[in-house]
């Protein structure tokens, strides 16, 4: 039986990612959730350099998209915190900022369809006064004014 295509990307991409010092797709695969959606749609991780013979204190080369570059720039210590606590180590000590488009890679969920008379499953909750609260808030919600 075929492997699926999910399973076989990360060994056919290892070497391009290798050679722009990302030991492992994660950080590239996980952007969104390391940086935030707004940082996300404005940049793009290029490569990671390192000095000679580290794997830490690295340099974190990140394509950004015009204006948003100050912005970037005031959030570095920020993105590199959260970027070195999703590797678990220091492996990122700052951010190289390249001006230039950023690929918008946001991919839009569909939402389910509700009917009118709808409710939220709340039957298996005991409490009849958080039972009716949650009951008014699916029904706020489902008209918009929630």
């Amino acid at each position: 039986m075929p492997a699926p295509l999910g399973r076989l990307i990360p060994g056919i991409v290892a070497e391009a990612y290798t050679r722009r010092g990302f030991a492992e797709p994660a950080l590239l695969t996980g952007w969104r959730a390391v940086v935030g959606d707004e940082a996300a749609d404005r940049t793009m991780p290029l490569k990671i350099s390192f000095p000679r013979g580290s794997r830490t204190a690295g340099t974190l080369h990140v394509r950004v998209e015009g204006a948003y570059a100050t912005e970037l720039q005031h959030n570095a210590p920020r993105i590199v915190e959260r970027i070195n606590g999703f590797y678990g180590y220091a492996a990122i000590a700052r951010l190289a900022l390249h001006q230039g488009p950023v690929e918008r890679t946001t991919v839009s969920r569909p939402v389910p369809e509700r009917t009118a008379g709808e409710a939220p499953a709340v039957e298996g909750i005991e409490t009849p006064e958080l039972r009716e609260a949650l009951r008014g808030l699916g029904a706020a919600i489902g008209s918009g004014s929630g």
